[in-house]
């Protein structure tokens, strides 16, 4: 029974994708990805990990993009998941279930897991879909905080739509990027930036040090995700302990 209430699975709901790993604290059990992010691939997922451990008496945590409900289950906007918007995952599912962003959840199992290294303030950027972001310590008045591909770049476009838009423009987008994480170190003064997702790249100290007013003492250590795309199931199994 002990092990039972230890093992949490934890689900990614990328938009792309959904990803899911048996977690039991220390190390993934079992994973299974559909590639299309839908409720009908979230409930066959489920049904897999209830057959594994042959019941449904097991806890969920659940990581998505977007403005989150986290009392009541609810997924109220997510502007890359359309489907999943006003959708109460609490209602849907016979487990137990916590939810959480996604970028959230991401920057919760790396510093735990993987990347902390007792750094003290750290942002995390998901660079995936679109871009997501979270604040050690911080989670804003409705936990909303770390919206940060929102952020307006140029005539009035935001940095995830102008990420999006140079998606084949490599050159292009390693300029837009910097602008972005600029801005976020100009904001926030962080002592280290994880970055993660599919589209996850060094940014270019050079390019970046044009927009900071002390190049030399404001530029943070850059660290790259280390449990890659296990991150954000990982992290949202962690809503658990």
């Amino acid at each position: 029974m002990e092990k039972e209430q230890r093992n949490v699975l934890g689900v990614d709901i990328g938009g792309s994708k959904i990803k899911m790993v048996l977690w039991d604290g220390s190390k993934v059990l079992k994973e299974w990805k559909s590639e299309t992010a839908n409720l009908e691939n979230l409930k066959k997922g489920l049904e897999v990990f209830s057959g594994a451990q042959g019941s449904t008496n097991f806890k969920v945590g659940i990581g998505l993009s977007g403005l989150l409900d986290f009392k009541n289950g609810k997924s109220l906007f997510c502007k890359n998941l359309p489907k999943f918007n006003n959708v109460n995952l609490k209602s849907c599912f016979p487990m137990e279930i916590k939810i959480d962003n996604d970028a959230k959840c991401f920057l919760r199992a790396e510093m735990a897991v993987a990347s902390g290294d007792n750094l003290g303030y750290i942002l995390g950027v998901i660079f995936g879909t679109g871009i997501g972001g979270a604040i050690n310590g911080y989670r804003g008045n409705n936990g909303w905080a770390g919206e940060f591909g929102h952020m307006i770049i140029s005539k009035g476009k935001s940095w995830e739509k102008l990420y999006q838009e140079t998606k084949n423009k490599p050159e292009e987008q390693e300029k837009i990027n910097a602008i972005g994480v600029a801005n976020l170190i100009n904001i926030f003064n962080p002592e280290a930036i994880i970055l993660g997702g599919a589209g996850a790249k060094k940014p270019s100290k050079q390019l970046i040090e044009k927009y900071l007013l002390l190049r030399e003492k404001q530029m943070p250590k850059f660290i790259t995700a280390k449990l890659k795309d296990n991150s954000v199931a990982i992290g949202a199994a962690m809503l658990w302990n």
